[in-house]
């Protein structure tokens, strides 16, 4: 078998014999003064070699490093596999290229609905919210071919196309449908996503599945998607892609990460990060619980509902706006019950947007919360189920997670997470 830096001598049987560099054929030419010398004459019998296993970048150039010109490369038979030179290291040999991300839920504690485009073309929209430790991921690999394949571990389903023009939407993973039809890829590939939280959650998931997805195609692009493009490409497929209602925070929150004022005009959209003491965040995480109720929600529909009644409640709407800017002075001179105590006042403000967004059942986990410790709380959201969010002082907390178990209700724990999308590529050997 001939390489550029030499030839390796084999059997029929694939079996290796012995090798020989160009220099050790130029050297015995020029000493039998004649191109007749004899293969045995020129052949290394003693060669160098590598397993397949052990045949690393590292390992190979270690060896070229001691002036190794020829290394073959054998299975466990000791049958020739490659021949490594250096000039023909393969940097991804044996390797397939993954693409990762994951993206952080939110939690919104005023200001929701304020931030929809009917409402804030009209009169300006503010939101304070910031990001939690439970994520949405996926994880995305490069096909040789043009076929796709989307798995969805949340819902249990696998779909699997000839190309990109066979995607359409039928109800099933149509939310991954839209942002892979706007993101058009040249290329087939595998797309997995999982999450951390139920849909119907309250926590943003559908904006989070789309940012987690952008982010891996991103990492192949040779012209990156800065954060507010990946925000804004996930607002497009979700709100008109699909037509689905809903407001602007879940896209910019969970891209960029961390306690956000969010301030929404017709002329623009601003991403304000607060800088709060570890002092204040540290307590904050300390006194806020998260319980899920038990029940998913549908957002688009309470949306649409909230939509109308908001021109109706322009009060409300105004009182919401002022409870965000009140909270973010509390947050950020540390007057937490204060802040504990605007959530109650929050929660009660967004219950006249739309009869949807709470009912008896939630009505009745509220009311015991705050008979139990609870200051205040909301549940997160458009409304109508998902997570309840409460404040509770300190050394109250924990008889007050007691009770809510012994109710049969569900506690997270989390923390705040800072960072936003984060996605990154790894390498991962090919099955043998």
């Amino acid at each position: 078998m001939l390489n550029t830096n030499g030839i390796v001598f084999i059997t029929k049987n694939n079996k290796i014999i012995g090798s020989a560099t160009d220099g050790d054929m130029r050297n015995e030419v020029l000493k039998d003064k004649g191109i007749n010398t004899p293969i045995k004459n020129v052949m290394n019998r003693d060669f160098v070699y590598l397993l397949k296993e052990n045949a690393s970048r590292e390992n190979i150039l270690k060896l070229l490093d001691t002036n190794i010109k020829v290394i073959p490369i054998l299975n466990n038979e000791l049958e020739l596999v490659s021949i490594a030179s250096e000039k023909n290291i393969d940097w991804n040999n044996d390797y397939k290229i993954i693409s990762k991300a994951k993206s952080p839920v939110r939690i919104s504690f005023a200001g929701g609905g304020t931030d929809l485009t009917t409402y804030f073309t009209r009169e300006d929209g503010v939101v304070l919210n910031t990001t939690i430790n439970k994520f949405s991921h996926a994880i995305l690999q490069k096909r040789k071919d043009k076929k796709i394949v989307i798995h969805s571990y949340d819902f249990d389903i696998c779909l699997r196309f000839k190309n990109i023009k066979e995607i359409e939407y039928n109800g099933e993973l149509d939310l991954i449908k839209s942002v892979i039809k706007l993101l058009n890829p040249n290329f087939g590939f595998e797309l997995v996503t999982y999450s951390d939280v139920p849909t119907g959650s309250g926590l943003g998931g559908s904006a989070v599945v789309l940012s987690a997805i952008i982010g891996t195609f991103n990492n192949f692009r040779i012209n990156k998607l800065n954060s507010h493009d990946i925000a804004e490409l996930a607002f497009q497929a979700e709100r008109i892609e699909l037509g689905l209602s809903g407001g602007w925070q879940d896209q910019y929150s969970t891209v960029f990460g961390g306690f956000n004022f969010m301030e929404f005009t017709e002329e623009e959209n601003i991403i304000n990060p607060l800088r709060i003491s570890e002092d204040i965040l540290n307590e904050l995480e300390d006194s806020l619980v998260l319980c899920y109720s038990g029940m998913s929600h549908n957002s688009a529909d309470i949306h649409d509902s909230q939509k109308e009644n908001m021109k109706k409640e322009k009060e409300f709407a105004e009182i919401t706006k002022e409870i965000a800017y009140k909270m973010k002075s509390r947050l950020l001179k540390g007057r937490l019950d204060d802040f504990g105590e605007l959530l109650h006042t929050a929660w009660t403000a967004k219950k006249h947007f739309s009869s949807k967004i709470s009912n008896k059942y939630l009505d009745d986990i509220y009311s015991f919360a705050l008979k139990n410790g609870a200051l205040g709380g909301k549940l997160l959201g458009a409304g109508g189920g998902g997570y309840f969010l409460f404040y509770v002082p300190t050394f109250k907390k924990l008889k007050f997670m007691a009770l809510l178990k012994n109710k049969g209700y569900e506690i997270d724990t989390f923390t705040f997470d800072e960072v936003g999308l984060r996605s990154w590529i790894t390498k991962e050997k090919y099955d043998n």
